[in-house]
C-alpha cells in the first residue's frame, strides 16, 4: 500500500535532472545565509595560488566598460580583467567569494560562460621588495 509521500518521492525520482551549465567556473561564491569567507584565493594559470585576507580589503571598484575589477588588500592592488564581472563584484562585497581563477586559454571565452577571467594581476605596494628584512643586532 503506497502512501501519498511515497507517490511524491517516486515522482521526484523519475523527473529529469536539470541540465548542468555548459560554462566553466571562474570563481566560487558561498550561497548560504550567514556564511562568509576569511580569505580570497587567487588561482593563476601557471599553478600559483595566493590568498588575501578579507579583513585587509580596504576598497574595490568595478568598471564594466574596461572589464576590470580592482581590489586593494593592505596596499596590494589586485586587478581582475575579464567580462561578466558584476556577479563577482557583488559576491566580493558580501565576502562570499572563496576563489577566483584565470582562464587557461582564450578558447574558454565563449557564450557558455557568463563570466570570463582573462587575467589576474597583483601590483605590490611601492617599496615592497618581497625579501625578508634582517633583524638589527641591538
Amino acid at each position: 500500500m503506497s502512501t501519498k509521500i511515497d507517490e511524491i518521492l517516486n515522482q521526484r525520482r523519475t523527473q529529469e535532472k536539470p541540465e548542468e551549465p555548459t560554462g566553466e567556473k571562474f570563481f566560487s561564491a558561498l550561497l548560504g545565509e550567514g556564511m562568509y569567507e576569511n580569505f580570497l584565493e587567487l588561482q593563476f594559470r601557471n599553478g600559483l595560488q595566493t590568498c588575501f585576507s578579507y579583513s585587509d580589503l580596504t576598497w574595490f571598484s568595478h568598471d564594466p566598460e574596461s572589464g576590470c575589477l580592482d581590489l586593494e588588500f593592505g596596499g596590494f592592488l589586485i586587478t581582475v580583467k575579464g567580462r561578466g564581472l558584476q556577479p563577482l563584484f557583488n559576491s566580493i562585497k558580501s565576502k562570499r567569494v572563496a576563489w577566483v581563477k584565470e582562464a587557461n586559454h582564450d578558447l574558454q571565452d565563449h557564450a557558455g560562460n557568463e563570466c570570463f577571467i582573462e587575467e589576474i594581476m597583483i601590483q605590490p605596494p611601492q617599496g615592497f621588495t618581497g625579501e625578508p628584512t634582517e633583524a638589527s643586532d641591538a
